[in-house]
């Protein structure tokens, strides 16, 4: 049976390095193969006709040759990793959907120097783009430092509806062996509703463990946006990434990348783990490596049990 592939982007800068070592983690955790991508950016119709064939093989063989080297350095042991490089030609962001549509991937990780990538418009940015338009999950890694997803920190705004999010996060917590701490931020003009958010967060916290996942939870009572105060509970807890996850928040893509989550990607020293609306469409969200959810855990949702009493 084929294995499982990740999928990296990749160039020749810092910020692929980084996502190669963190899919070599990955990978050597779930058995998966590795698929490096390298895209020759093509930005138009017109730009195009400039690049003539012969420049084009030429700009694949020294790519070829580059990314072989850089993996070779990266991964020494290669024969313990599945491995393969596709050199292709296009719109960047355009061919990395493509090729994770193509190659059934199950995750796609996307290395990046600083947060400069996202703070423009989300059409002006390929991250941006796959992230909003992917219908798997995406990582992103800001460096090449000792990368581990032992400890999760999943932010839960429990004024809406978790219910989904929950299971989902149970299935990659459990494929992961990872350890969870789950926070919620209450802005103190909510401050009437802490008694149930503490509540609910006990009653999320057991069923956690009745899952046999290491979990602890925190109740944040601030007025400060919510990607700083998501940003600074994975610093005090020590999280070694952070699950973000959209569906229910917000119908458009749009607002998703131009709101709490593109802030925390942005500005995040750890891995952030990314489930964007477009996966909630798919028949199998999560494909084998993070399973099918398509029976969700019931009666979660603060809205339902508490605030409509």
């Amino acid at each position: 049976m084929p294995k499982s592939k990740i999928l990296v982007p990749a160039g020749f800068g810092l910020q692929s390095d980084a996502a190669l070592v963190y899919a070599k983690k990955i990978a050597l955790q779930l058995n998966q193969m590795i698929t490096c991508l390298y895209v020759i950016e093509k930005p138009g119709f017109v730009t195009s006709k400039f690049i003539s064939k012969e420049l084009e093989t030429k700009i694949r063989r020294e790519a070829e040759m580059q990314l072989s080297s850089r993996v070779n350095r990266i991964y020494p042991d290669r024969e313990k990793i599945s491995f393969e490089l596709i050199i292709t030609a296009g719109k960047v962001h355009q061919k990395i959907l493509e090729k994770s549509t193509e190659l059934n991937a199950n995750l796609i990780i996307m290395g990046r120097s600083d947060g400069s990538d996202l703070t423009r418009n989300y059409l002006g940015s390929n991250a941006s783009q796959v992230i909003s338009k992917a219908t798997l999950p995406v990582v992103t890694v800001r460096n090449s430092r000792i990368l581990s997803n032992a400890h999760v920190l999943l932010p839960l705004d429990l004024y809406n509806p978790v219910t989904i999010k929950i299971a989902k996060a149970i299935e990659v917590l459990q494929q992961q062996g990872s350890r969870v701490t789950i926070c919620s931020i209450l802005h103190p003009d909510r401050i009437i509703l802490e008694p149930a958010y503490r509540t609910r967060l006990k009653e999320i916290k057991k069923l956690f463990v009745d899952y046999e996942i290491d979990c602890r939870v925190q109740l944040v009572i601030s007025g400060n946006t919510l990607a700083a105060e998501i940003l600074e509970v994975a610093r005090k807890v020590q999280a070694d990434e952070i699950m973000l996850m959209t569906q229910g928040e917000k119908d458009h893509t749009e607002m998703f990348i131009g709101s709490t989550a593109r802030e925390v990607i942005k500005n995040s020293e750890i891995p952030v783990l990314s489930f964007t609306p477009g996966v909630q469409a798919s028949p199998y969200p999560y494909r084998t490596l993070f399973g099918n959810i398509n029976n969700p855990i019931r009666g979660l949702d603060i809205n339902d049990h508490l605030l409509k009493k």
